[in-house]
């Protein structure tokens, strides 16, 4: 069976990738278990999408709870067959103003959430298989200014990803990443601000709006990719069964410079 055919649980699952992910493994046929932290946004999902859809209230910095969460998410509809890691923070700081509050946010939610709920879902796994994708990122291999902590957060997911591929083979679960290029989301379109820098909201948008257009100049396609298009890639290594271990780049050419 295609694991997008079965019960998948997706992180981050109310917006951006997490959300196109949703809606891409209900058009394969699957049914979702949505985290989010926006108790509103995870009603209104659930609600749009009825029986298919069942949502865990869930915020993965708070590390002591991921036990709980991932065993209601798994129980939701009495197993699962899946588990894609789409929930991610950037904070875009430069070097000197990063502290250890910022260090310790991104650790959490981008690397050891992840394992955590990884680590979970294989024991659920564990006899009859599965598959893990985690969302990883470009800059897990090829740096960008503001982006340091969140760059070496990825780096460790894509580490993270080999060493649970190998162990969990035998046990026929597979783990793969995707790391994409610029995607136009929310977490994109935050603006990169200098430390105590502030803009009036004509001239914050005029930041964005140029902030996104340098971004998509760096792509050899010449243009931002959507959520929906990774997702579709996501969906795809999710059922792909011979594929473990992978680091899947979908980037428009960004890794090309």
């Amino acid at each position: 069976m295609r694991v997008s055919r079965g019960t998948v649980i997706v992180t981050g699952a109310t917006r951006g990738i997490g959300r196109a992910v949703v809606e891409a493994v209900l058009g394969a046929g699957g049914r979702v278990v949505g985290l989010a932290r926006d108790r509103a946004a995870l009603d209104a999902l659930a609600g749009e999408h009825g029986d298919r859809v069942r949502t865990v209230g869930a915020d993965l910095g708070d590390i002591e709870s991921l036990a709980g969460v991932a065993r209601s998410a798994i129980e939701a509809f009495g197993g699962v067959d899946g588990l894609v890691n789409c929930a991610g923070i950037a904070r875009y700081e430069p070097v000197g103003a990063i502290d250890a509050d910022s260090i310790d946010a991104q650790l959490r939610v981008n690397l050891v959430a992840p394992l955590l709920l990884s680590q979970a879902v294989a024991q659920h796994l564990r006899g009859k298989g599965g598959s893990i994708v985690n969302v990883s990122s470009t800059l897990s291999v090829r740096p960008a200014e503001l982006t340091t902590v969140y760059a070496a957060t990825k780096a460790g997911l894509d580490a993270l990803t080999r060493g649970l591929a190998l162990e969990l083979a035998p046990d026929r679960i597979r783990v793969n990443a995707v790391l994409p290029g610029g995607i136009d989301t929310d977490m994109l379109r935050a603006p990169r601000l200098r430390p105590g820098e502030s803009l009036d909201p004509a001239a914050l948008e005029q930041r964005v709006e140029a902030q996104l257009a340098a971004l998509a100049a760096l792509h050899p396609l010449a243009r931002l990719g959507s959520a929906a298009e990774i997702a579709e890639v996501i969906v795809s290594v999710l059922d792909r069964e011979w594929q473990t271990g992978s680091l899947v780049t979908i980037d428009g050419g960004l890794s090309l410079k």
